[in-house]
């Protein structure tokens, strides 16, 4: 019984993989005659600072949490 629910698992992920497929590739000069790059970008510097910031605060209470157990 536990091969047959391996076996099974296994074909599941294969099938899953073959049917999953990336989105095509933009087209080559964005609605216009002049060929420029896309628009819209996203503010990329400021999410990393930010995803810094909560992860510092995060570890920083962790270890607070950690050294607060070892004295009591």
């Amino acid at each position: 019984m536990n091969q047959k629910i391996k076996i099974i698992f296994f074909l599941t992920l294969i099938l899953i993989s073959i049917s999953s497929f990336s989105q095509p590739t933009p087209p080559e000069n964005h609605g216009n005659n002049v060929n420029s790059a896309p628009s819209g970008g996203a503010p990329v510097g400021t999410g990393t600072g930010l995803l810094l910031a909560l992860g510092s605060v995060y570890t920083s209470v962790k270890v607070y949490q950690s050294h607060k157990g070892d004295r009591g």
